[in-house]
């Protein structure tokens, strides 16, 4: 249900790349990207065909490619300039709950990246991508109840640390339901 949703918002704020709302859904799922990738690609082929135009999976794959996106792959591009903002203004994150902690995320940039000294974690780190943008971004973070943290995941918690210590001036709206035992 909440990925549903998650695509629903950014759905509803995809537009092109020059318009002010641009949107991309995240997720750090693998089959789950290319899942929906594949569904939304055919969706739109039917949809152009169905309009009387030349449409292909290969020509509008690119355009779902850059809106159904792993989340490590949206990290790297933060990495590759750190001075430029990201394209999206609005970023969904499925199953934020499962983004890395400081430790794991250092571990991961200096062995996998080569990049040593690394100090934040996930939530910090994708959150000061976002808040290179100087109008404005939001944050979208679905959370999955009932679910174990894995070792190195740090929970939705990490994602309200980094907000208050590097982020004051970002808005928190919280469901009330956050609190509750299988959160």
């Amino acid at each position: 249900g909440k990925t549903l949703v998650g695509l629903n918002v950014a759905t509803r704020h995809r537009r092109e790349l020059e318009k002010p709302t641009h949107a991309v859904f995240l997720s750090g799922n693998g089959p789950l990207v290319a899942v929906l990738r594949e569904a939304l690609t055919r969706d739109e082929v039917s949809r152009r065909k169905q309009l009387g135009e030349k449409a292909t999976k290969a020509q509008l794959g690119k355009s779902v490619k850059a809106f159904i996106q792993n989340v490590h792959h949206f990290r790297d591009d933060g990495i590759r300039d750190p001075n430029a903002p990201p394209v999206d203004h609005v970023v969904v994150f499925d199953e934020a709950q499962r983004a890395w902690n400081r430790e794991k995320t250092a571990r991961f940039m200096k062995t996998r990246k080569k990049i040593a000294g690394f100090e934040m974690s996930e939530p910090e780190f994708q959150l000061s991508y976002m808040d290179r943008r100087k109008d404005w971004a939001v944050a979208v973070c679905l959370v999955g109840g009932g679910q174990e943290i894995n070792t190195g995941e740090a929970g939705i918690g990490e994602w309200l640390r980094a907000t208050a210590k590097s982020f004051g001036d970002w808005h928190l709206h919280i469901s009330s339901r956050l609190t509750d035992s299988e959160y």
